[in-house]
């Protein structure tokens, strides 16, 4: 197995948890980092990875939330950069740089645009690192129906074609909407077992954890469920419990 999925299944087993939480916390600006700080001390022990995304990492930057980056550092807890990476590859590259110096564990790209030129070598930047790519495959809000289910050429959904891509780039996870079974399930067959799936749109956005567990998914992605939640710790703790199915 890849460092990165080593690490994950590690922590997993360690905390007993498959919840990532993501840390995406909308609010004053000025008011962002605190209240991300006081959820992670809250919910550490019953969560297995951390995600960032734009809420944090546009308004404050990497310098920014360098101490939530060194909690997670001593936490054990590893850290994904959520940016749904999708450019040129210099400015693939110097975004994986900056992150890789900063210390993230995974970055999620975009696989629109491409390997060659694209994400090529981002890809093998992180394996050199010891770090994780993972690939948006499927989104979980309704307008992803719209593009990720679109037939290509040969009558084939995009999202699996995304999937097929993830296999054979080498990725060390996938993303995939935890709203439906029956697509992690089809995803899953096409990656096989040494890649993992990573399930998001769990609680706000009426995705179930063990549906998404019992389909296929190693891990499942939590933001306002915990974030928005008037017992963040409490709310954690519930979705350990929904997400204990193991898989492996």
């Amino acid at each position: 197995m890849k460092p990165f999925t080593v690490r994950m299944l590690e922590s997993a087993k360690r905390r007993e948890s498959r919840v990532v939480l993501a840390l995406d916390i909308s609010g004053p600006i000025e008011e962002r980092l605190a209240r991300a700080a006081s959820i992670l001390e809250r919910t550490r022990s019953a969560v297995a990875a951390v995600k960032l995304n734009h809420h944090l990492l546009l308004p404050l930057g990497l310098e920014g939330v360098k101490s939530i980056i060194i909690e997670c550092r001593e936490e054990g807890l590893p850290l994904i950069a959520d940016l749904k990476l999708n450019d040129i590859e210099s400015t693939n590259m110097n975004v994986a740089e900056s992150l890789l110096h900063y210390g993230f564990d995974a970055l999620i790209a975009s696989p629109l645009a491409g390997s060659e030129e694209g994400l090529g070598k981002v890809v093998q930047r992180f394996h050199a690192a010891g770090s994780g790519i993972l690939l948006l495959v499927h989104m979980s809000h309704r307008g992803a129906e719209e593009t990720y289910s679109l037939q290509t050429s040969g009558g084939e959904p995009l999202y699996r074609l995304f999937a097929r891509w993830a296999r054979s780039w080498g990725v060390d996870g996938v993303v995939v909407s935890a709203k439906s079974g029956d697509r992690i399930a089809e995803v899953r067959q096409i990656v096989g077992r040494e890649c993992l799936v990573f399930s998001p749109g769990v609680g706000a956005q009426g995705g179930m954890a063990s549906e998404a567990m019992s389909s296929g998914a190693d891990f499942i992605m939590v933001g306002r469920g915990i974030t928005e939640a008037s017992d963040p710790a409490k709310a954690a703790m519930m979705f350990r419990r929904q997400g204990r199915y193991e898989t492996r």
